[in-house]
């Protein structure tokens, strides 16, 4: 089966029994994928799909017997209502990056990806949405780094982020009783399990994520105030690409911008600021300015 073909099929249905609701049969659905250029489509492949999306996505999908019709049967919850377009905006973006790869030679003459395997593990992101929305434990095969063999892992999953153009998923690993962080481009032989996760297990995994730059994110580490003073022109970039949601500009003057950030301290931290180079000091705080130091003065070491 072609995934790509499939996924555009009911990325289409989805829109298409979205609201404002035309509670559309089962031949207006198909009669819907052939005028968007989706061809070799069956009535038997549309009530499949519809299938596939409840069970894929865990995305309720009602026949109205009043409207003779189809139509999206959406959460009530604001929050639930938010987590289902944002989960449909990533299928879009792997559509979209699908349908340009797939073009071959004539969309290479006019547009250049950047070359990475940043979607490498993408396909986990159906069932792994799924467990996150049954709130099922999940098994999977995990290999950290590729000299160390595959292991075993039993994992409440609690949070799919993205970092650099790679998915991660965060959760607690029943093993090793403690919350920990996966990579999608290095899970194996992922399936979902009957069990369900404690209701004890209260983590806010999205919450936890706020203050946090990257994927390092030891548990109870502080949040601070971090100050960096950018020399102008390089200023204009992080204003227009902050650093972190958390970014304010706390002054300005001809030659330099000072931004600060409320984040937790961490390796994908040092890294943004060592980026930068001599184009950026840190002021705040002094813990963080002398790590960047001695970092500068490793790295002296290397060259001089």
């Amino acid at each position: 089966m072609n995934d790509s073909a499939k996924l555009r099929r009911q990325l289409h249905l989805i829109r298409c029994l979205d609201k404002p609701y035309t509670y559309p049969s089962l031949i207006q659905l198909h009669k819907y994928l052939l005028d968007h250029d989706i061809e070799q489509t069956s009535l038997a492949t549309v009530e499949r799909d519809i299938n596939d999306i409840r069970t894929d996505y865990d995305i309720s999908i009602t026949y109205d017997r009043r409207q003779h019709g189809y139509f999206l049967d959406l959460p009530t919850d604001d929050e639930d209502i938010s987590n289902f377009r944002e989960f449909v905006r990533l299928l879009e973006r792997r559509e979209r990056l699908e349908l340009l790869t797939q073009s071959g030679r004539s969309v290479a003459q006019y547009i250049q990806l950047e070359q990475h395997n940043g979607f490498r593990g993408l396909d986990l992101m159906a069932p792994l949405w799924n467990a996150l929305q049954r709130r099922l434990v999940v098994t999977f095969n995990y290999q950290a780094y590729k000299d160390q063999p595959a292991e075993k892992r039993w994992v409440e999953p609690g949070l799919l982020f993205e970092y650099r153009n790679r998915w991660y998923l965060d959760g607690f690993d029943l093993d090793r009783n403690g919350e920990r962080t996966f990579g999608l481009d290095r899970i194996v032989d992922l399936t979902m399990t009957p069990q369900s996760i404690l209701p004890s297990r209260q983590t806010d995994y999205r919450a936890a994520r706020r203050h946090v730059i990257g994927v390092t994110a030891p548990p109870g580490s502080p949040i601070e105030r971090v100050c960096l003073r950018f020399r102008r022109p390089e200023a204009e970039y992080v204003l227009s690409l902050p650093l972190h949601n958390s970014q304010q500009t706390v002054a300005e003057t001809p030659t330099h911008v000072d931004i600060e950030l409320h984040v937790v301290l961490n390796h994908e931290l040092e890294r943004e600021i060592m980026a930068y180079g001599e184009e950026v000091e840190v002021l705040e705080p002094v813990t963080l300015r002398y790590i960047i130091i001695n970092r500068i003065k490793s790295l002296s070491k290397i060259y001089i």
